[in-house]
């Protein structure tokens, strides 16, 4: 049950910030950085992505190992 709700909170956030991250203003598109800037962000967002799957990966892996040792 606590699977299904940490989803479902999740899933909920990325829904609600999805509307403001495809509508966003402040900067000219037709700008000759834009798309640089717009593929940083991407790389930005992946890499913090990649690094939270490898932080939990670690945690349960070393849970794991604590709960051998017991």
């Amino acid at each position: 049950m606590k699977k299904i709700l940490k989803s479902s909170t999740v899933l909920s956030a990325l829904m609600a910030v999805s509307q403001v991250a495809q509508a966003h203003p402040g900067h000219d598109h037709s700008h000759w950085a834009s798309n640089s800037i717009h593929l940083l962000t991407v790389f930005a967002v992946a890499a913090v992505a990649v690094v939270g799957i490898v932080y939990k990966k670690n945690r349960d892996k070393n849970s794991a190992k604590k709960g051998e040792q017991v």
